[in-house]
């Protein structure tokens, strides 16, 4: 990644003069523990952590990262009314009938990766440990004005006073210090964030693609279109691209087309770097080999590819969004013309449903290969296993009008951000991706309530209803701190230590939040695209990456279930939280969280 002045660091930003204090807080803490390696340090089998009533006790979470929960309830072919026989998911069906399912369960604000993967393990809401970000987030301003990027790390998830936050790892490492726990992630960045507090996050083991023990093979490559499951590969339509060359030709427009589409160069990039973005099969192959190995007392195994795919090829869990393309898709020579073939979203005439089927038959397969293993190894008969997503997943519309969410280009166009000189940047910074992005004031903060009444006033044209519109939802710290009907509850997006002057020397809390209507797309800026790997330079144009994504209201409702040994199985339909599940697991091991908790303890609907 490109830095925005002085020296590259960690991948991501330079880091000058100006934010050195920044990184003497962190190395305080750091020096308290020692650091993971790029590949973890592997000690002989720990025996089992806790042992009650000559019973062990054992936590396993399985995440599948960017789940829909609208495709359970879907058949075969992806419509509506599936039955058991006939699910499109039979696999992950199957494990909700040997629990207790959770089905009006949602994630916190922003509705993204890093921070719910947290909030799942710590009880909390994304405000409590400061991580609001993917990847990487602003911590601060150089000499120059310029923002400072760092990853994403448990060192700086602070709760309201400045305390590190207390997750499930560290909790059960004080109960029992001499057993064995890991993370197995198809985020590598996930993992980092919590290798890069070493010993205080908790976690012994944290295996990635990128980060794991030599007895592991390498990821290999695959395609998310035409995985090794899709029976007819050859012949099903891939999601496509607009072409690399068309009009308009502005920088931004040129940029989308590269980038956004199956086939396009994010495809390209993560299929061809499986390393970076393994594929669920390694997951599972590695963490089933890492449990006959290890025999960890508290997992968490992230399958990711659900999440790469839906960026990629889109996503399908509402069938209604489908129709028929008038134009046949061209096949090759012997396969036969399908009526599934010719779906495409209503959102996105480049998105054809069958593709983007396969990648989801092929996330529940190994789902299923992961849940059969485990069992096999004996891990489901003394385990309280926990399966979630982290968010949902909508496809984006396609605006050939660039400019309708551009919220940087509308506040120039206001003058409300004016340059301060080619070296110096503007005075406010931009930090979005997907369906939500983050703004920060550097200065004269009597900007904020002029950008957004700005932005609140904007109207777009929708290209699948016609109608004008607001595209996005607009908080600014009043908003965090009191909610706003229909988009967040009070608290939710607001950070006593962070937001507060005590807190500025650590990380800088937004301004304002952009959260995305109808499936808006906000663009990337500053060459800063969480999680995908682009090294592209801070001077890139604006630009819109994605075919599906997340971060906004629409995708909060996601996959929740608890099966417990012995415990009860259903259907529950009362509404939870992702940090429910951390403070429900707490008390089912009787694992006390340290610190302020959102999450509310289910335990007595389990057993």
């Amino acid at each position: 990644m490109k830095k925005h002045g002085g020296r590259k660091r960690n991948g991501v930003s330079g880091v000058d003069s100006g934010r050195r204090d920044f990184l003497k807080k962190l190395a305080v803490v750091a020096a308290s523990v020692p650091l993971a390696g790029l590949c973890p340090v592997l000690t002989a089998r720990a025996a089992p952590g806790v042992v009650t009533g000559g019973r062990r006790k054992r936590l396993v979470f399985l995440a599948i990262d960017g789940f829909n929960p609208d495709y359970l309830g879907l058949s075969t072919s992806a419509l509506r009314g599936g039955k058991e026989g006939d699910w499109l998911m039979p696999n992950l069906r199957a494990f909700l009938k040997d629990s207790v399912w959770f089905s009006n369960a949602r994630c916190h604000l922003p509705a993204a990766t890093d921070m719910n993967h947290l909030n799942a393990v710590a009880g909390t809401t994304s405000a409590q440990t400061g991580i609001i970000s993917v990847w990487a987030q602003p911590v601060g301003w150089n000499d120059s004005g310029r923002a400072v990027i760092m990853p994403t790390s448990l060192l700086y998830a602070r709760d309201e006073r400045g305390r590190p936050v207390d997750t499930l790892f560290t909790a059960w490492k004080r109960m029992s210090p001499g057993s064995r726990t890991m993370f197995v992630t198809g985020k590598e960045w996930v993992g980092k964030m919590f290798s890069s507090a070493g010993a205080a996050s908790g976690v012994d083991l944290v295996v990635s693609g990128v980060e794991r023990p030599p007895y592991l093979d390498p990821p290999r490559r695959s395609s998310f279109a035409d995985p090794p499951t899709d029976e007819d590969a050859r012949c099903d339509p891939e999601s496509s691209n607009m072409g690399y060359f068309g009009w308009p030709m502005s920088a931004s427009d040129t940029m989308t087309r590269l980038y956004t589409g199956q086939g396009s160069l994010l495809t390209r990039q993560m299929e061809f770097f499986p390393s970076h973005f393994p594929h669920d099969s390694w997951i599972v192959d590695s963490a089933l080999e890492l449990f006959r190995r290890e025999d960890p007392d508290v997992a968490y195994i992230l399958l990711a590819q659900c999440d790469d795919a839906g960026h990629c090829l889109g996503n399908a869990p509402d069938p209604d969004e489908f129709v028929e393309d008038q134009e046949a898709p061209s096949l090759p020579d012997g396969c036969e013309e399908r009526p599934a073939y010719r779906l495409v979203s209503r959102r996105n005439r480049l998105l054809y449903k069958e593709a983007i089927l396969d990648a989801v038959r092929e996330v529940d397969v190994q789902f299923g290969r992961l849940v059969k293993g485990l069992g096999e190894l004996g891990v489901l008969d003394d385990a309280v296993v926990v399966v979630l997503s982290d968010h949902g997943s909508v496809n984006h519309l396609w605006s050939p009008d660039f400019s309708s969410t551009d919220f940087v280009g509308i506040l120039k166009d206001a003058g409300i951000l004016k340059p301060r000189g080619a070296l110096d940047g503007m005075d406010m910074y931009a930090f979005s991706v997907s369906s939500y992005g983050v703004l920060y004031w550097r200065g004269d903060k009597r900007l904020v309530g002029a950008a957004k009444k700005v932005l609140e006033s904007h109207r777009a044209r929708n290209p699948e209803s016609g109608s004008l519109e607001c595209p996005w939802w607009v908080l600014d710290r009043k908003d965090m701190m009191h909610g706003l009907e229909g988009v967040c509850p009070p608290g939710e997006l607001y950070h006593p230590f962070y937001a507060g002057p005590q807190g500025e020397g650590m990380v800088m809390w937004p301004d304002l939040f952009v959260f995305a209507k109808n499936g808006w797309q906000i663009p990337v800026y500053n060459g800063h695209v969480p999680n995908v790997g682009i090294g592209a330079p801070s001077w890139a144009p604006p630009w819109r990456v994605y075919n599906g994504g997340h971060g906004s209201v629409d995708t909060t409702p996601i996959l929740a279930a608890v099966r417990v040994p012995g415990g009860r199985r259903g259907v529950n339909d009362r509404p939870v939280l992702i940090s429910d599940l951390a403070v429900t697991a707490a008390s089912l091991l009787g694992v006390p969280l340290e610190g302020k908790k959102t999450g509310r303890d289910l335990a007595g609907e389990l057993s």
